[in-house]
């Protein structure tokens, strides 16, 4: 129990490891709480993206309902305006893969009644296309632009008539033709197309598009329109089928 000279050295010796194992504890608890506080900032930072994430969700879902709920008020017009309109809601389930047509499928067939020749709407009135093809729970539709389309066409401004047809060369552009104007026809840029009815697929007073060029007839003999759908093709996901139409008068 008594301090020698042995003791004394070998506490002098031992000194500088004692304080090297009490620094490395120290250090040691420190990584401890740095590694708590690390765990605990992880856990807040999951907790905040959650929280974010469904604040988003919540966005995008008020966003959904407020274009659903300006869909149909749109489509409620529709129904005023065309009171003679049978018309079927559908969703495109696919789009036509070839470079040298424009085409989609529809979730509803002749089970819901639709037909071939029945007219592709968008709830604004906007000419989308045509059935060719139905089976029992979905059908095919060639657009407006797809090059073996065609329908009658007016002029809104001018009452001009014409035939609205897809044409291959325009068909990348996502346009159609105007064409068999009359000889010194004037068409102007921005003018509305409309259906004229003749044909008996498309009922009159739908929207075409607007015309957003004119060039001349190969050969240089008379001239057509370039015009440009209404319908944005590209971002379509529900469409509108007219299963059925009659005389009433346009209320538009």
């Amino acid at each position: 129990g008594r301090e020698n000279i042995f003791t004394r050295s070998f506490q002098s010796a031992a000194a500088p490891a004692e304080k090297l194992v009490s620094s490395a504890a120290v250090k040691l608890e420190e990584l401890r709480a740095a590694l708590r506080d690390y765990e605990a900032l992880q856990a807040e930072n999951e907790e905040l993206k959650a929280r974010i994430a469904a604040m988003e969700e919540e966005v995008r879902q008020s966003q959904g309902a407020n274009a659903e709920n300006d869909r149909l008020r749109t489509l409620l017009e529709l129904k005023r305006s065309h009171t003679d309109y049978k018309l079927l809601d559908a969703s495109i389930i696919s789009w036509g893969s070839s470079n040298w047509s424009s085409t989609f499928d529809l979730d509803k067939g002749s089970f819901s009644g639709v037909e071939v020749g029945d007219c592709v709407i968008t709830e604004t009135g906007f000419v989308v296309g045509v059935v060719t093809e139905t089976g029992l729970y979905s059908c095919s539709v060639r657009t407006l632009i797809d090059p073996r389309a065609a329908m009658g066409a007016t002029v809104h401004s001018t009452g001009l008539t014409a035939v609205a047809e897809g044409d291959f060369s325009l068909l990348a552009g996502g346009e159609l033709k105007l064409t068999y104007v009359f000889e010194n026809s004037v068409l102007e840029l921005g003018d509305t197309v409309l259906t004229s009815g003749a044909g008996g697929v498309y009922p009159a007073g739908l929207v075409i598009g607007k015309i957003t060029g004119v060039a001349s007839e190969e050969g240089g003999y008379g001239q057509y329109g370039i015009v440009t759908p209404s319908a944005e093709l590209e971002s379509l996901s529900q469409v509108f089928l007219i299963l059925e139409y009659g005389e009433a008068e346009y209320a538009g």
